[in-house]
């Protein structure tokens, strides 16, 4: 008879192979304690720590973890996460959705299978990711990899959010965050940092700004006590627009200008769009129209046919309508269309302003009958949102035009 060996006794009889001591095979990343207890079977990894272990032992993490082994899995794997890489979303739905209809192991390989697959279903808006989720959280607990299973539920929180579904994110989120502290084995502050964050969007989608505030600064503290600095410049944006929404200019000056440092650190080119936009906004809102139109033609060649190029296009024609430049103004303001990724009310409500500028130009040049038109397409789109800055000038914009 042939008894199966557990996670522990594997660790434990490599290390003896390799002629590892209990702290040689440790290291700085964990305790000659915690390694003593996970060979006894008597605490269990993370995954982070199951990597390391394996790594230093020469194998593949998934040695450790599963009982069944399908040749082709592994390598199906890999294709997949390289298809992920390059964004082809597309084909990743296509290849893993027939294998989603049968039976695949339980196996660690297919619950990665499966992440991948969940994140694929959000960018291509295909459905049946919540049996997907389902499955992939058996398989990690199966394991006992329960901070795992924790992660791969936190992938719903998107797919729940683009669908406006921000009561069930929070709900998702808060009971996610409680899972994670009392089931982790080690800190994964990203991950933490990353809870927080999504907190401070959550809620600033319901409304409740001055509690989306005190998330974002949570997550900056535990980034700052880290030394992670883990989604900082967007944390910051987050404090600088919810600042300006709030009227607080000075407060939403001094986030940008930090958002601003970060990403001359970061030197990634979407995280400086999105600075350079908010400046200026920023400039807009404190009425610097000439500036705010000096700022938009320094950043245009890098904005140009990039995916924030129609809030660019926003920004210039509010700036060109303060400035009285209405034929401009109207040009911008006509190539602005609401993002695909746009899933936030403040974003889409930020957005449709473009219907009430474009409204306030017609009026003035006498076109009430399609003045009023756009006032109407704005004010019935954001009827549902949250006040906001963006919603009190769409709803003050419709009153005024149809009194």
């Amino acid at each position: 008879m042939t008894t199966k060996l557990t996670l522990g006794d594997k660790v434990k009889h490599l290390r003896r192979t390799k002629g590892l001591t209990q702290s040689d095979l440790a290291g700085e990343d964990m305790t000659k304690s915690m390694l003593s207890q996970i060979e006894n079977g008597r605490a269990l990894p993370s995954m982070r720590s199951l990597q390391i272990l394996a790594a230093r032992l020469g194998v593949d993490a998934g040695y450790f973890l599963e009982e069944e082994q399908s040749g082709d899995l592994p390598r199906l794997v890999r294709d997949i996460e390289a298809m992920h890489k390059q964004k082809n979303y597309q084909s990743i739905v296509l290849t893993v959705k027939p294998l989603m209809e049968g039976k695949l192991p339980m196996t660690v390989d297919a619950a990665r299978l499966m992440e991948f697959y969940v994140d694929a279903c959000y960018y291509t808006g295909e459905d049946g990711w919540e049996e997907v989720i389902q499955r992939a959280v058996e398989i990690y607990e199966r394991f006992n990899l329960y901070v795992e299973s924790v992660k791969v539920q936190y992938m719903a929180y998107a797919l729940l959010f683009a669908q406006s579904r921000y009561k069930d994110s929070l709900e998702l989120i808060l009971r996610l965050r409680e899972d994670y502290v009392s089931k982790k084995v080690g800190n994964d502050f990203l991950f933490e940092i990353e809870l927080h964050y999504a907190h401070s969007v959550t809620l600033s989608a319901l409304g409740d700004y001055d509690g989306s505030r005190e998330a974002a600064l949570e997550a900056i503290k535990l980034s700052r006590e880290q030394g992670v600095y883990y989604l900082t410049d967007h944390l910051y944006r987050v404090l600088s627009n919810l600042a300006q929404l709030s009227g607080n200019l000075d407060e939403a000056k001094m986030y940008l200008v930090k958002a601003g440092l970060y990403v001359q650190l970061t030197e990634d080119d979407l995280s400086i769009q999105l600075v350079r936009l908010s400046e200026i906004r920023q400039a807009n809102v404190e009425q610097r129209y000439e500036e705010a139109l000096l700022l938009a033609q320094q950043v245009r060649p890098q904005i140009k046919g990039s995916r924030y190029e129609s809030n660019w296009y926003l920004q210039t024609g509010i700036a060109l309508y303060h400035l009285g430049r209405d034929e401009e103004a109207l040009a911008n303001l006509s190539k602005v269309t609401l993002p695909d990724d746009a899933y936030h009310p403040l974003d889409r409500a930020g957005f449709f302003t473009v219907y009430a500028y474009k409204a306030k130009i017609y009026a003035g040049h006498g076109k009430m009958e399609e003045a009023r038109q756009q006032s109407q397409i704005a004010y019935e789109r954001v009827r549902e949102y949250p006040p906001s800055a963006y919603t009190q000038f769409i709803e003050a914009t419709f009153l005024e035009l149809h009194p």
